[in-house]
């Protein structure tokens, strides 16, 4: 009996020392690696997070510049055709843009204001253009362009050279149809009153008088604007075009004006100088088919510059729609053709102001000077290709300020993103339409 109990109590012992636990020493230690791990965890979690936040920010900032760069190459890429209206023909040539190059304000007018990081007032500080198109003509024959040429042999005139003048009757034909009368009441269905109208002599059929002293230009063509103040009507063998007799001072669209250094894009435009025969007149509507891209601040959100896209000549709420958000850098360059240099020479670089559109810039001329007109600034017939570049931005954020990051573009509390575009016009200068571009 003694025998066993002996060994109970010696097992007893045995089982207890097995089980004993950590001492407070190793108890501490346990903890701290516990705690030095668990830390780390969340330190490389909440920098992964932070990663992960930035970089969807600048997928969407770089997903949306790129939209917007989509939507522009597509308007650009059909100027003066109007394709997205549903037109089935396209005309003889493109109309292309006018960029309204507004030179940057001195800093700080075009900076973000450190307090609130709002942005500058966009007509100051951002680039702008609308996209001319000519009025879509809904007809039994689908949607087309409604596209006549000047005739002033109608109706036994035989003034095949003079053309457009101060007078305010302007004949025409049907280009396609020439001197088919009974395909005029279809010409004239689109043509009404108050719908502006480009009358343009190209360089194939040119108006020497025009632009005097340029004659010998390789791009010697000329514009001007009318003004329908009756609906189109056919008498006889003519289409008849009743205008305003001051049109080349009339443009009210406000197409081709700009307001750099007082300039207007109308220096040209003279009903004074005879068109001949065969110049296209081109219905523009009233303004409502041209598509304008400018930067404007959000309504509701100071903070928030938006590129628009508006169906007009100028942006409204009603007319406009916004492509993109945070839109800090928006500025267009122009690659011109050297109107100085007999035959078409491209210049290699873009011009990022109108007022150095001019003929002779390869040649670092004064393109402000005047005389002669082979100088004048502001020639937007000169333009080959344009080229767009934005920059966008992240929504600026309360919880990140200048003390914790910076970015190396202007100094702001977020990140931004670049993205740029270059598109070749289908323009009114003679090399274009020789090459058929």
């Amino acid at each position: 009996m003694n025998t066993t109990a002996v060994h109970n109590q010696r097992s007893i012992k045995l089982i207890a020392n097995d089980m004993r636990g950590f001492s407070l020493v190793e108890l501490l230690v346990a903890m701290g690696v516990f705690l030095i791990v668990t830390g780390a965890a969340f330190s490389l979690f909440n920098q992964h997070a932070k990663l992960v936040t930035r970089q969807q920010n600048l997928s969407g900032v770089n997903i949306g510049l790129r939209n917007a760069m989509s939507q522009l190459e597509m308007d650009l890429s059909g100027a003066g055709q109007n394709f997205l209206s549903g037109v089935v023909n396209a005309q003889p040539f493109g109309l292309g843009v006018i960029i309204q190059n507004n030179v940057p304000g001195v800093a700080p007018a075009c900076a973000p204001n450190p307090a609130t990081w709002a942005d500058p007032v966009p007509i100051s500080c951002f680039d702008s253009f609308p996209i001319v198109n000519p009025k879509p003509c809904v007809t039994a024959g689908g949607t087309t362009t409604p596209v006549l040429v000047v005739n002033e042999n109608a109706n036994g005139n035989n003034q095949a050279s003079v053309a457009v003048s101060n007078s305010s009757i302007l004949w025409a034909d049907d280009p396609n149809n020439p001197g088919n009368v009974a395909a005029f009441a279809n010409d004239t269905t689109c043509f009404k009153s108050g719908d502006e109208l480009l009358v343009v002599s190209l360089a194939s059929n040119p108006q020497p008088q025009c632009i005097p002293g340029n004659a010998a230009s390789a791009f010697t063509y000329c514009m001007s604007f009318v003004v329908l103040t009756k609906d189109a009507g056919v008498t006889g063998n003519g289409i008849q075009l009743q205008h305003n007799p001051t049109g080349a001072a009339t443009d009210p669209l406000g197409l081709f004006a700009t307001t750099v250094g007082g300039n207007n894009f109308n220096k040209a435009n003279g009903l004074n100088y005879p068109f001949p025969n065969g110049s296209y007149i081109i219905d523009l509507g009233t303004g409502g088919n041209d598509i304008t891209y400018a930067v404007q601040n959000s309504p509701t959100n100071a903070n928030d510059p938006q590129l628009l896209r508006c169906l007009g000549v100028t942006c409204t709420a009603a007319n406009s729609t916004v492509l993109t958000d945070q839109v800090i850098g928006f500025k267009i360059g122009a690659a011109l053709w050297d109107n100085a240099a007999q035959g078409a020479t491209e210049i290699a670089n873009y011009f990022y102001n109108s007022a150095n559109y001019c003929s002779d810039a390869v040649n670092n001329a004064d393109c402000t000077k005047v005389p002669p007109p082979a100088n004048d600034p502001n020639d937007f017939n000169l333009i080959r290709a344009i080229r767009i570049s934005m920059i966008g931005r992240t929504t600026p954020r309360s919880d990140i300020s200048v003390s914790n990051f910076q970015n190396s573009f202007d100094n702001g509390p977020y990140w931004v993103q670049q993205a740029s575009v270059a598109v070749d016009l289908r323009n009114m200068s003679s090399d274009d339409l020789g090459n058929a571009n």
